[in-house]
């Protein structure tokens, strides 16, 4: 298994042509399915279209590059209705609350833990009201939302009953064909909270914003003054941009603020 924020940032590498293509920048997820669909590549060209990267064309995943067979396997995004559909429903699970089905608050999703061969998300890594940091299987979830994640409750106590699932320590390269999925049996049939490392998840925690911080700065960058192909708008109808209007700050804003800033940057004119 990896955690989202090992993936995210990684180069993209063809094997057949020794060439990097980029890197990742975004899972798609697949919220029926419980999985990451797709990720999207970040290759410098956003003026040509997002390009995407289907998760079953991943050869391995390492601790620095993320392999294909070929180019080909990084696709725009206009050539996958599917995936295009995922991505607009904009849900990504990390940083959605967690609520369980009696309607009680439980914390917050701070990471995802990936089967790099199946791209299912095994389980969550929550942060408690409490302070605490657990670790919830993907088997307690009942919905994956864009704003709330939903799980099972037992007397409103699921994260008692919750099994920590351990990452095996980290390969240099990991190829496809070789890792097996490793889900312990007990996390299935015993549940049971165990809380994590906070200092470690807050290490990971900030260095994941730096992260992020410095793609939406590249990105605000380049969209600044260009002018939207398509007319964006917010969840609730209002306009964030006309088709054909000029991207300005308070467009970026506005468009953070609903979380449609990727839809965004994938929405210029060349």
């Amino acid at each position: 298994m990896k955690k989202g924020i090992e993936i995210i940032g990684l180069s993209i590498i063809s094997i057949g042509e020794g060439k990097e293509l980029g890197t990742a920048k975004d899972f798609v997820i697949d919220a029926a399915q419980g999985e990451v669909a797709a990720i999207v590549v970040e290759d410098g060209k956003w003026y040509l279209g997002a390009k995407i990267l289907p998760f079953n064309l991943i050869q391995g995943i390492g601790e620095d590059a993320l392999t294909i067979d070929n180019s080909t396997a990084v696709v725009p995004l206009s050539t996958l209705a599917d995936i295009e559909n995922l991505l607009e429903t904009d849900v990504r699970v990390k940083g959605t609350k967690v609520l369980t089905k009696g309607g009680k608050m439980q914390g917050q999703v701070t990471e995802i833990l990936i089967d790099e061969q199946s791209g299912k998300i095994i389980s969550c890594e929550i942060s408690l009201v409490t302070g605490e940091t657990v670790i919830l299987p993907a088997d307690q979830v009942i919905t994956f939302g864009k704003d709330v994640l939903v799980v099972y409750d037992t007397g409103d106590q699921v994260f008692e009953k919750a099994k920590t699932i351990q990452p095996p320590v980290a390969q240099k390269m990991t190829a496809k064909a070789e890792v097996p999925v490793a889900v312990p049996e007990a996390a299935i049939t015993i549940p049971e909270v165990v809380a994590g490392n906070s200092s470690e998840v807050s290490s990971e925690a900030q260095a994941n914003e730096d992260l992020s911080k410095k793609f939406d700065e590249k990105h605000r960058k380049f969209v600044l003054g260009k002018k939207s192909t398509r007319r964006i708008e917010a969840d609730n109808g209002e306009v964030i941009v006309d088709q054909g209007s000029e991207i300005t700050e308070e467009v970026i804003q506005k468009a953070k603020a609903v979380n449609k800033f990727i839809e965004l940057t994938m929405s210029i004119a060349p």
